[in-house]
């Protein structure tokens, strides 16, 4: 369910709705982690049997990208696991809020590694490419696609989290300023 039909009203709604919320996020980084765990021994797999065959060094590349990328994914998400998993709701309120807040921004600073990610899995698809038309058409597909899922990321985020932080942030100012 996407969207969020009830306004969040009072801190213990606001709690109970981020138990819910953290507990679907950390399951979800759960699973995904794990794909991304399976995929790292395949493309270790993949790079050692190349090597040993010698294969050209793009495709060699090409894979130790995608491996390199897998493995970002991989401890990515399970960061976001442990981190949804694990919150302290018995913190002090405002310190709670906080976290919560932070938690629930759409872009933060450890979320350049998912762009270092994102560029190692494009320079492995370009390293593949044995024509200069054949690279433009990979370069215009890989960065539309993110552009498009980075468009729906932000969509899904404004329905259903972006509410969570906007109470999370007006209780923090009510806390803070007293009103």
């Amino acid at each position: 369910m996407l969207h969020n039909n009830t306004p969040i009203s009072g801190m213990d709604h606001l709690i109970q709705k981020l138990k819910k919320e953290d507990a679907g996020y950390s399951r979800l980084s759960k699973s995904i982690q794990i794909v991304y765990w399976i995929l790292v021994p395949f493309y270790l797999f993949m790079v050692i049997r190349m090597t040993m065959a010698g294969s050209p060094l793009p495709e060699i590349l090409s894979s130790v990208f995608f491996l390199f990328a897998m493995l970002i994914f991989a401890l990515f998400f399970r960061h976001y696991y442990k981190e949804y998993k694990y919150v302290d709701y018995s913190q002090p309120t405002l310190i709670m809020l906080k976290k919560a807040a932070y938690r629930y921004k759409p872009f933060q600073l450890k979320t350049l590694w998912v762009l270092l990610a994102v560029l190692l899995v494009n320079a492995g698809l370009s390293l593949g490419t044995k024509h200069f038309f054949d690279l433009l058409g990979v370069q215009f597909v890989f960065w539309g696609v993110m552009i498009i899922s980075g468009l729906i990321g932000l969509w899904i985020w404004k329905i259903r989290y972006k509410p969570i932080r906007d109470a999370a942030l007006k209780m923090i100012r009510e806390i803070e300023c007293g009103d």
